[in-house]
């Protein structure tokens, strides 16, 4: 009783503290968490501190949420406190999520819209419904004709002003849901999918390995908590041959894949894995995005500007953060008032 009486204050000292807060701050989003997930723990865990709940605990409730054929929903928060980001990240993508606390969110807009830059690993010769390492495999091709040299060869046709269809799986609203949702329940959306018009500034591939024939580059390394997510769990390789119609995810490791690194760097609204799926098909075999860091988003850098999800209860870091933030934003340009 004296437990939950001492929490029930410490929840209210947070509240208040939190009332006063205003600012943006970038975080590394770690992967298998949503954009939505990470705003939520931000929520109920602010200012308590050493208080909080485990951050490790809220991350497996969030997975939990997210099992095929759940019922479980997410607790509904009380808290008043107004939370934004600045451009959502896939559940399992990670890296600079920018955050905006109360008057913060109204600077949100213009990071949306902003240039980002990002890492992706990738494999060639398969496809998937999503278009990443999440969905299910739609076809298979031979990648013993693709070089590195090749793939150079078409990325001028994806750099500029392009056209680009957005993934079935993708938080686009249409008919008064999202696209994912329709893709899920295995239903067509209510009407045609339209190309959109995107820039994207850069694109260079730094690794290129294809087993028995080809490896150039140099391969970046992932972030260390990202490279051993991407090891574990549903990421496990059974020594097994991929089938059309399973899920990619158990064969993202598998070593006889041929695959590519390559470093983004686009205005808002691209989908870089639509991106990785479009040029594989401009070299003959099809494309899936198996990993995707956003290694910055404007001037804010992974590792040198953020913060990390269980530094967000402690009001002291996340305040150094929102300074830090401002700091380095408005070196570079000024917010507007």
């Amino acid at each position: 009783m004296l437990r939950a009486a001492a929490a029930e204050v410490a929840t209210k000292h947070a509240r208040l503290a939190t009332s006063a807060l205003h600012g943006v701050l970038a975080v590394n989003k770690p992967p298998g968490i949503s954009s939505a997930g990470l705003l939520d723990y931000l929520k109920r865990n602010i200012g308590l501190d050493s208080s909080c709940f485990p951050f490790s605990e809220h991350f497996a409730r969030e997975q939990k949420l997210r099992a095929p054929g759940t019922k479980l929903k997410r607790p509904h928060s009380m808290s008043q406190l107004r939370v934004g980001h600045g451009g959502t990240l896939d559940v399992e993508a990670s890296g600079v999520l920018l955050i905006g606390i109360n008057r913060g969110c109204k600077h949100l807009d213009k990071f949306l819209k902003g240039g980002k830059t990002y890492l992706a690993n990738n494999c060639l010769g398969v496809t998937t419904d999503s278009r990443d390492a999440e969905g299910h495999i739609l076809n298979l091709s031979n990648t013993k004709h693709v070089t590195h040299e090749m793939l150079d060869g078409v990325l001028p046709q994806f750099v500029g002003s392009i056209q680009q269809t957005p993934p079935v799986f993708s938080a686009i609203k249409m008919g008064g849901k999202r696209l994912y949702e329709y893709a899920r329940k295995g239903q067509s959306a209510p009407e045609e999918i339209k190309a959109r018009t995107v820039l994207v500034d850069q694109i260079t591939v730094t690794h290129f390995e294809n087993p028995g024939h080809e490896t150039s580059g140099r391969r970046v390394a992932l972030p260390r908590g990202v490279s051993e997510y991407f090891a574990q769990g549903r990421y496990v390789w059974d020594g097994g041959d991929m089938r059309v119609g399973e899920e990619m995810m158990s064969n993202v490791n598998d070593p006889r894949l041929a695959k590519f690194q390559m470093f983004v760097r686009s205005g808002g609204g691209v989908y870089v894995r639509s991106l990785v799926h479009d040029l594989g098909m401009a070299v003959g075999c099809g494309a899936t995005m198996l990993s995707l860091v956003r290694v910055s988003q404007g001037p804010l850098r992974l590792g040198r500007d953020t913060i990390d999800a269980e530094d967000l209860p402690y009001i002291d870091r996340v305040v150094r953060a929102m300074r830090h933030a401002e700091s380095v934003i408005g070196q570079n340009e000024e917010l507007p008032g």
